[in-house]
């Protein structure tokens, strides 16, 4: 699985639910469950992909479509179409055509869409309007990113999941340093993480001082 697929969330095992810090996400996580047309959209590292990753996991013959412009031939028989980063098909008239072509054929049909993107529907530019008709036909669902108050139990939670040890002081240490978005604390952990196994070395505050270069 790529390293970013859990930005937000986490890498270490397959991407589920159970591997997801919820936090403000409660709502969204249930809609994307079990919504007939979901549009999930958030900023960055908010963890869209380990959903559509979780949601595959969780349902049989789902079609997890990542590849741009996409294949979609017999998506209109899965009962589980997932779509990740489908703004960025936008403006693509191939793409755009085979999105549209899907989608009616899947009009009638039992096949759930949950798809994720930057911005809701009505913000994305798609060049045919009947596509940009169908796609604010779907539920409008926001996953919000961790609230910066729970940044060190993102981060503890992230450590539980790979079974990296560290102190509350450390991670106290870290948020203190460093820009405290999800994207640079993953991307910390990660490079942590690697560091202290090469050097089958503890996550103290002298080690984290050198791999980070703090003064």
């Amino acid at each position: 699985m790529n390293d970013k697929v859990g930005l937000g969330l986490t890498t270490a095992s397959e991407a589920s639910f159970d591997t997801f810090f919820i936090g403000e996400n409660e709502l969204a996580l249930d809609r994307a469950r079990h919504g007939e047309r979901v549009w999930l959209f958030g900023e960055r590292a908010t963890g869209k992909s380990h959903v559509l990753h979780a949601l595959a996991q969780e349902t049989a013959d789902a079609r997890y479509i990542t590849e741009h412009p996409p294949n979609l031939d017999k998506d209109s028989t899965a009962p589980l179409l997932l779509i990740d980063d489908i703004d960025a098909l936008s403006g693509n008239e191939e793409s755009e055509y085979a999105l549209f072509a899907v989608y009616e054929a899947t009009d009638f049909a039992k096949t759930r869409w949950v798809v994720t993107a930057q911005s809701a529907p009505n913000e994305v530019s798609f060049l045919y309007r009947d596509l940009a008709s169908r796609m604010s036909l779907f539920e409008r669902v926001e996953l919000r990113p961790v609230p910066e108050s729970a940044r060190g139990s993102l981060l503890r939670f992230w450590a539980n999941d790979r079974s990296i040890g560290i102190s509350d002081e450390v991670i106290q240490f870290l948020l203190d340093r460093i820009p405290r978005t999800q994207e640079s604390l993953w991307d910390t952990l990660q490079k942590l993480d690697r560091k202290s196994l090469l050097e089958n070395r503890t996550l103290t505050i002298p080690f984290v001082r050198e791999v980070m270069n703090f003064e």
